[in-house]
């Protein structure tokens, strides 16, 4: 779902915490004790994990809902008949919107097309300018560049027309 980036301050909280639950396993008499201690743990653990889980699930769940009312409408309405009318009800209203609607996709797709033929023509522009160069002023560049990386030694370049 989502990556999540740790600290180093919550790194360190993790790991105190770890060498803490194996220094008292290490101290723990018994093997009947040690089995119930890691137990515990385990058991501590997966209760923090689902908490995180159930209060994970019930974003995802309330955003759901925002972004689909029309089907939770659908779902809260009692009866076969009730059901029936908001469905009419619901292909009425996005019938009337439909014009609207379409006018907003296209100028969007249009926007955006502008968009992209306003940056072509802005990199076809920029690197039309830069094309014109010579063998030689390349082949110096490239070997400066290779002297940059420490690789001149290995490696030269020679370019020809």
């Amino acid at each position: 779902m989502e990556n999540q980036f740790k600290t180093e301050q919550e790194i360190e909280q993790e790991m105190l915490e770890l060498n803490n639950q194996f220094s008292e396993f290490l101290h723990t008499k018994g093997i009947i004790a040690k089995f119930k201690l890691a137990f515990n743990n385990m058991g501590e653990s997966a209760r923090k994990q689902h908490e995180k889980d159930v209060a994970s699930f019930e974003a995802v769940k309330t955003k759901s809902a925002e972004e689909n009312k029309e089907f939770v409408e659908f779902l809260h309405t009692k009866g076969i008949k009730a059901k029936f009318h908001l469905v009419v009800n619901n292909i009425k209203n996005g019938a009337k919107n439909a014009p609207a609607d379409t006018a907003k996709q296209i100028a969007r797709a249009q926007a955006q097309a502008q968009a992209g033929v306003a940056r072509a023509n802005a990199y076809a522009s920029s690197s039309s300018s830069n094309i014109v160069c010579s063998a030689e002023s390349l082949t110096k560049e490239f070997n400066e560049f290779l002297k940059m990386k420490g690789l001149d030694g290995q490696y030269t370049v020679s370019i020809t027309e």
